[in-house]
């Protein structure tokens, strides 16, 4: 028995309408995973095509001839679908019944297409947009009649943008220029100034590392040290700083090695895709795990490029992304040339000198040749210059190589993903969802990495431009950075995340700085965080951008910004991990460990992207701020809130480091009066003076402590040290430095 519905004369739209009923009813049995009675709604020809009953489930053009719909409308639950659940909606069975008469048309997944290469900027007749961005947001505003929120306070706007760019507050010099500058150009002077600092290339590099996996140590159970990664670190941190494109930026690290006249550079650059892990374990397969480290490469480069999520793959078709089984391995097959296998140290190895070190080699080889024909005796100097030279010892780090052709591996499909249970062999090849290869490209890393940045290519410029939003406003235009398949959340505003796409790709070169400057400078992400609890309740994720985000600072950023405020901050960039304070014993987890020697001389106070990264064991500080292990990659930290942060940041022998240097400096350069050294303290920390009940707090709070430490001087002198001749005040205002620095509006973005 059929149950009769009525045809909507709209056109009903597959994408937004057809696919969500089927992924939520019905892949699950006729899908990627399982193709129950022979049917599968995952691709389009074989959703059409007779099932084994030889019924066909979509009849285009005819609903009431469709398997589909007799058995979504049946009344009898032994024969009505999905079995053993809730049946359909009455609106679910309408759409579907309408679409199937509409001629039952599959449109591909939004973001499988690629953007369309003239797009058209809405006006915003208001007047209150500053650039292109604002016009699209502008829009989708006045469709909802929610207005956007004031410009936030300079002082607010200047800690804000510091933050985003460099990842520390901004600079004294350059918040006087900014606070005192009145003319329309002010924020761009900041903004420029920002940008062109070094410290830019840590905050984006920090960014990175988490896509990238990068950590000191080989990971599994032995989790070995790699003491010369960290030079991979500093090349990212270089790129950034000198803002190199970021096609060349995925090729040189994919596929450096198989340029042409390839650079130590360019080599350097392919530990990218070595940073997955080895594991020295004695009985274990040395091929199991070079099979796990292509398997993460390929993993790894499918997320950070093209936001789709293929593990599943491994074993069966994507279960709901039109992704077959056969075509994981074809894309496998690009990697699985290389010729590290899972050796202890790590080969194949590249010696890669710092800046320094190439400099005083050049200067050796200028020397060498401004020799005298007939000093060919061995002078003094000589000697002197050629032992300097030998004593340049490279680092040696893991790098990409190729297996020479006669070595080359035959790629084979991994039966249900099973390594030991060889299928069909494949050459290397791309799904049918997304364009090919170009004849010039070769089947290889570099012919990969080159389609990546493809024009053709619909993904790349998409995902990396959303990235970098998600961490500028807390969410990104598609909230699941890491999946743009058909689970994944559908953009908020697909226009704009279409204009930034082109504008980063086509119009600025892949330039990540000018990409930054478009953001912070619109009037969009100048906005104030405040709002109203009407606009909240009516857009309580900010979906609609009424408002600025406000949410918590990164676990480096908070480290480092205490550090900064309170003057300790060490600002040298690059150089080899540093081993701040960590408690004892916690590397006595891993067997055989080596130990952790704290630095000192000011190391210990270096940016927390220096901080030596153990997977087994990694910095307990951090984590507590959802730092990941970097075993996989990790494209969103997830934020959580708990009991445990307050205690670090209140106890650590970081944080009171600063808070007992941030006293300090009320103390010296605060005034005299117990007021105006809060105050300082207080401005130094939020560019801005408290008002004054919160002063009166601070207050009342130091004064106690005053009459707490008069009491017992002995913890004073524990906190600040004997020699300090007012131990007493010093001690109070670290209590008042310990709990500015741990302020809410402190240790968020707003």
């Amino acid at each position: 028995m059929i149950v009769g519905v009525l045809r909507p004369e709209r056109r009903v739209d597959f994408n937004t309408e057809i696919r969500p009923v089927l992924n939520e009813h019905c892949i699950g049995c006729h899908g990627g995973v399982r193709q129950r009675s022979g049917l599968s709604f995952l691709f389009p020809e074989e959703a059409v095509q007779p099932a084994e009953s030889g019924r066909r489930a979509i009849v285009a053009g005819n609903a009431r001839g469709s398997e589909l719909i007799r058995r979504i409308d049946h009344v009898d639950p032994g024969e009505r679908m999905p079995p053993e659940s809730e049946p359909l909606s009455e609106g679910e069975r309408k759409l579907l019944h309408a679409w199937i008469d509409q001629g039952a048309e599959w449109d591909t997944h939004w973001a499988f297409r690629p953007p369309p290469d003239t797009i058209i900027v809405p006006r915003d007749p208001s007047g209150w947009s500053r650039n292109e961005i604002d016009h699209f947001v502008a829009k989708r505003l006045a469709a909802t009649t929610l207005e956007p929120s004031p410009q936030a306070a300079k002082s607010t706007l200047a800690r804000r943008v510091s933050l985003d760019l460099i990842g520390l507050p901004p600079p004294e010099n350059l918040v006087a220029a900014f606070t005192a500058d009145s003319t329309s150009s002010a924020y761009e002077r900041l903004v420029d100034s920002l940008l062109a600092s070094p410290h830019f290339g840590e905050r984006w590099a920090s960014v990175w590392l988490d896509l990238a996996r990068y950590a000191d140590s080989q990971g599994y159970q032995k989790d070995l040290l790699r003491r010369e990664i960290w030079r991979y670190r500093d090349w990212v941190i270089d790129a950034f700083n000198r803002d190199m494109p970021f096609d060349q930026f995925t090729i040189e690290q994919l596929a450096g090695d198989l340029m042409p006249n390839a650079t130590e550079n360019q080599l350097l650059a392919t530990a990218f895709h070595r940073n997955t892990m080895t594991n020295d374990e004695g009985g274990t397969d040395d091929e199991e795990f070079r099979v796990a480290a292509v398997i993460d490469r390929l993993n790894t480069t499918f997320e950070v490029w093209q936001a789709t999520t293929i593990s599943c793959v491994q074993c069966h078709h994507h279960p709901y992304d039109p992704i077959r089984h056969k075509e994981y391995y074809e894309l496998y097959a690009f990697l699985n040339t290389s010729a590290d296998r899972d050796f202890p140290d790590d080969r194949p190895l590249a010696d890669v000198y710092t800046p320094d070190q190439q400099s005083q080699r050049n200067a050796f080889t200028q020397w060498k040749h401004t020799l005298q024909a007939e000093a060919d005796t061995l002078t003094e100097e000589y000697r002197k210059r050629v032992k300097e030279y030998l004593e340049i010892i490279p680092g040696r780090v893991p790098v990409m190589q190729e297996l020479p052709g006669d070595s080359s591996r035959t790629t084979r499909v991994f039966v249900k993903g099973n390594w030991l249970v060889h299928g069909d062999s494949v050459e290397p090849d791309l799904p049918d969802f997304l364009p090919g290869l170009l004849d010039e490209y070769p089947r290889n890393r570099l012919g990969l990495a080159k389609w990546l940045v493809d024009g053709r290519n619909p993904l790349t410029a998409r995902v990396i431009v959303n990235r970098f939003w998600e961490r500028l406003f807390g969410r990104g235009l598609v909230e699941t950075v890491e999946d743009f398949g058909s689970q994944g959340s559908r953009p908020t505003h697909p226009e704009l995340l279409d204009w930034l796409a082109v504008r980063f790709a086509k119009d600025n070169g892949w330039s990540v700085k000018s990409l930054l400057k478009d953001i912070v400078l619109s009037a969009t992400y100048r906005q104030s965080s405040s709002t109203t609890p009407e606009v909240v309740r009516r857009d309580p994720d900010n979906d609609f951008l009424a408002r600025a985000p406000r949410f918590r600072l990164s676990a480096e950023q908070i480290r480092d910004q205490a550090l900064a405020i309170s003057g300790l901050l060490n600002p040298k960039v690059y150089g080899p991990s540093v081993m701040p304070y960590q408690p004892d014993g916690v590397w006595n987890v891993i067997r055989h460990a080596a130990k952790w020697e704290t630095d000192s001389a000011g190391d210990q106070y270096r940016r927390g992207i220096y901080t030596f990264w153990r997977r087994v064991s990694p910095y307990p500080s951090m984590i507590t701020f959802d730092v990941p292990s970097r075993e996989v990659c990790v494209s969103r930290r997830i934020r959580t809130n708990t009991p445990l942060q307050a205690l670090v940041t209140l106890n650590d022998p970081v944080f009171v480091d600063a808070a007992r240097a941030l006293a300090v400096r009320m103390l010296v350069e605060g005034g005299d009066a117990d007021e105006g050294r809060i105050a300082f303290g207080f401005q130094l920390a939020l560019l801005r003076a408290p008002d004054e009940d919160r002063l009166q707090l601070l207050l009342d709070f130091y004064r106690e402590a005053i009459d707490e430490y008069t009491d017992n001087t002995d913890a004073a002198w524990l906190l600040v040290g004997r020699e300090v001749e007012d131990a007493v005040e010093l001690a109070a205002l670290v209590n008042v430095a310990n709990v500015i620095l741990n302020l809410d509006e402190l240790i968020m973005k707003g």
